[in-house]
């Protein structure tokens, strides 16, 4: 089931939420429904920056598109591609999330299920949340800022 909440973050970093409007609801729901698998990164990125939870939506979209899942078919050849030409950092090859998300689209694949992939194989690292979501972006302190990255173990 998709739940749709306006959360708002406070100070204390506690997320409260509050009722849509049932207009606010049929209008997301009108573009979710409308729009592309492969948009479907850019659409929820822009929702989490509106401070508009859509959970329940990116596991819609993995079970939804499970056979984009299977064409990532030689593991070893994505992360060859992925990696060649860039240089490795003591924890792997740094991707900033967006570059990570075009990288894939480019190819028709859906971004959220690669990296799924990679995790389970290994591949990249991921933080747990308190909720038990896995988040496959870490926060890298670089230049003083920090970041987040989504980091590729060297083969």
């Amino acid at each position: 089931m998709l739940s749709l909440a306006k959360r708002r973050d406070v100070n204390d970093m506690t997320e409260g939420t509050s009722t849509l409007s049932v207009d606010s609801a049929i209008r997301i729901a009108k573009i979710i429904a409308t729009a592309p698998v492969a948009r479907m990164p850019m659409i929820t990125q822009l929702f989490h920056q509106a401070s508009v939870n859509l959970e329940g939506l990116e596991e819609l979209m993995e079970n939804s598109a499970a056979s984009d899942h299977s064409r990532l078919i030689d593991t070893a050849e994505f992360i060859q591609e992925l990696t060649e030409g860039r240089e490795t950092t003591e924890r792997g090859y740094l991707f900033t999330p967006d570059e990570f998300n075009q990288f894939c689209l480019a190819r028709d694949l859906s971004p959220r299920l690669v990296k799924r992939h990679l995790y389970e194989k290994g591949y990249i690292e991921a933080k747990k949340e308190a909720t038990g979501k896995l988040i496959y972006s870490v926060t890298i302190h670089i230049d003083g800022i920090n970041q987040r990255r989504v980091v590729v173990k060297p083969c």
